[in-house]
């Protein structure tokens, strides 16, 4: 062993019998009272296993600086669970692997990085510095006026890597030290850290001057088409009997059909046919004598019922911001309760309905949105009403019903997007009879009901939102009654006019091309 080896070897000894007071100052890259040289920056660390705790001490602290914009791969003297950067703003630190972490300068500024094992343990600590583009010092105390100034190149590639998806940030230079920040942010949030990074890598000696625009105060137009044609077929055919006779003693009867019953009130009673709800059209004929009643009641029925629903509404809203809408009306519900005394209470309740929207636009950029939308079209309806009996009578409580939608799309300016739509059919076929009697030939049609009922329904949302700008001239915009005047009482009880002679109605414009700003 060469003399010089032996000698450190008996030194480190020495140094740990000692209190490991010197071993510190032979460990190469740690800081002791001497002050090794900081490590030059963008260079990978050699110096992180100087950061080792020795002898169960906790490691001395490493000296790194960094530029800003700019970051270092160091190694760590073992495996670690968890890195600490106690100020993110200044520098942002990612683990590359469990023993080695990449430290990329944010901001000018001092920081402190810490990585320790799963029990808590510290086992390095590095003392980041991050100053500004030709700061040999280390600090960010300003560009001198003797350097180069950075190019605004370089400019937007720092603010594009330390803030991801700025993509929409441009930077040019007027001047020699002056820098415009352009584009688009989705707030102002977004454009003051821009700001304070260009500000960190050109200095406090030269200009910035902020020239973004806000998508959060851009206003977003949605229109909503909800369109549903309905077509409902009704066919019904029933022989109803209702049948006495006497032999002798005997007494023989016969009914079929739920509308069986004598001519007068099978006739004059309305009574419904029942199964599919509604009232047919009736012939009845009958016979009596000394010992026959024989009533025959023939339902014949054929309807077709054809409903078309045409709603549009639509909504301006700033992007970011929720806004409702509601055209239509509140219908009372009674809710039962129970008073502090035991005794039962009524309380109304109201249920809106009629048609609704509702949503929240988010601008992604100048030609894209994200629309979160919940549209809504209900109506008042007794197919599912309650009734509900009370001590004087009862009170029957309506059904709705409803047309809804809510989902999030994302989508241009101008553009459609068919958010929801339905296509039902449903068919119903009922035929009932007499057993036996329904199935003898010939006759046997005379004692059977057919009813037959079909349903078609189309359905279809359509969402289209704008990008618009308010108007400075109102007379732009036009309403329904622009123009409108009654007719006067002549025109209504003689011509039979609702609107006066020469009354105006105002013709709804076409739709603008997509992609454009609407005014």
């Amino acid at each position: 062993m060469r003399p010089q080896k032996l000698f450190r070897l008996v030194a480190m000894l020495a140094a740990v019998m000692a209190g490991h007071d010197g071993w510190a100052q032979m460990v190469p890259g740690s800081i002791s009272n001497g002050s090794s040289p900081a490590l030059p920056s963008g260079s990978r660390g050699g110096a992180a296993g100087s950061a080792a705790a020795v002898g169960g001490l906790p490691p001395r602290p490493v000296s790194v600086i960094i530029d800003v914009g700019s970051g270092r791969l160091i190694d760590l003297p073992g495996p670690a669970a968890t890195i600490l950067a106690a100020d993110p703003r200044i520098a942002r630190v990612q683990p590359a692997s469990p023993t080695t972490i990449f430290i990329m300068g944010v901001a000018a500024g001092h920081t402190t990085v810490i990585a320790t094992t799963e029990a808590g343990a510290e086992i390095a600590q590095y003392d980041v510095v991050i100053r500004a583009p030709g700061n040999v010092l280390g600090t960010a105390t300003g560009a001198s006026a003797t350097e180069a100034p950075p190019t605004a190149i370089a400019v937007n590639g720092a603010i594009r890597r330390s803030l991801p998806g700025m993509s929409q940030i441009h930077v040019a230079m007027a001047g020699k030290d002056s820098y415009i920040l352009s584009g688009t942010v989705a707030n102002a949030s977004e454009a003051q850290r821009a700001e304070a990074i260009a500000r960190a890598f050109v200095g406090n000696n030269r200009e910035v001057i902020n020239n973004f625009e806000l998508l959060s105060s851009t206003q977003v137009n949605v229109r909503v088409r909800v369109a549903e044609i309905s077509r409902q077929i009704t066919r019904e055919l029933g022989f109803n009997w209702q049948a006495m006779g006497q032999v002798g003693s005997f007494l023989i009867g016969l009914r079929t059909g739920p509308a069986a019953g004598t001519v007068a009130n099978a006739v004059a009673g309305g009574i419904s046919s029942g199964l599919l709800g509604s009232t047919a059209s009736r012939f009845a004929a009958g016979v009596v004598t000394g010992r026959l009643d024989i009533n025959s009641v023939i339902d014949a029925l054929a309807g077709d019922n054809l409903i078309t629903i045409l709603a549009e509404p639509n909504l301006t809203a700033q992007s970011g911001e929720t806004a409702s809408f509601l055209a239509g009306g509140e219908f009372p519900i009674p809710v039962g309760g129970n008073s502090a005394n035991g005794s039962t209470t009524v309380t109304i309740e109201f249920k809106q309905f009629g048609v609704s929207l509702a949503f929240v636009p988010t601008v992604l950029g100048p030609n894209r949105l994200n629309l979160r939308i919940r549209p809504e079209v209900s109506e008042l309806s007794t197919t599912g009403a309650v009734s509900l009996p009370l001590a004087t009578g009862s009170i029957s409580i309506p059904a709705l019903q409803v047309r809804r939608a809510e989902t999030t799309v994302e989508l241009g300016s101008g553009q459609s997007f068919a958010i929801a739509g339905l296509l039902q059919r449903s068919t119903t076929q009922i035929d009932s009879g007499v057993l036996g009697l329904g199935d003898v030939p010939i006759i046997g049609p005379l004692f059977r009901s057919d009813q037959f009922q079909r349903n078609e329904t189309e359905l279809v949302i359509i969402v289209t939102p704008y990008l618009v700008q308010p108007v400075s001239d109102p007379s732009k915009l036009t309403a329904p009654t622009d123009g409108f005047r009654p007719a006067t009482d002549l025109e209504r009880v003689i011509n039979q006019r609702q609107i006066a002679r020469g009354s105006l109605t105002p013709q709804l414009r076409s739709r603008p091309d997509a992609g454009f700003l609407v005014e």
